[in-house]
């Protein structure tokens, strides 16, 4: 029972960005027209929502530096998905 809220939260996190990831693939696949910032940061709200669910004890401000390096290796790992989304999205966008 220990850390629910914060389960609950991660649960939630991984629901939106699957939801953000396939209203905008949706919208590209219709209109053919996609928002940059959904098809980035999407992803990254999953990555950050499935280390959460992983690891509740981790949520809160990181204190100690290893807590700090590991929060900016989540982000970096959200980052490089968001921005392979992306290509997949755009590929031409990235040859220009």
């Amino acid at each position: 029972m220990a850390h629910i809220k914060a389960r609950l939260f991660a649960v939630f996190l991984i629901l939106l960005s699957i939801a953000l990831v396939y209203i905008n693939w949706r919208e590209l696949w219709n209109e053919g027209t996609y928002s940059m910032k959904m098809a980035a940061f999407g992803p990254l709200v999953g990555v950050g929502g499935l280390f959460l669910l992983l690891f509740p004890s981790r949520a809160g401000k990181p204190t100690t530096t290893a807590e700090k390096v590991t929060v900016l290796l989540v982000l970096a790992i959200g980052l490089i998905a968001g921005l392979v989304n992306w290509y997949l999205m755009d590929p031409g966008f990235f040859g220009r």
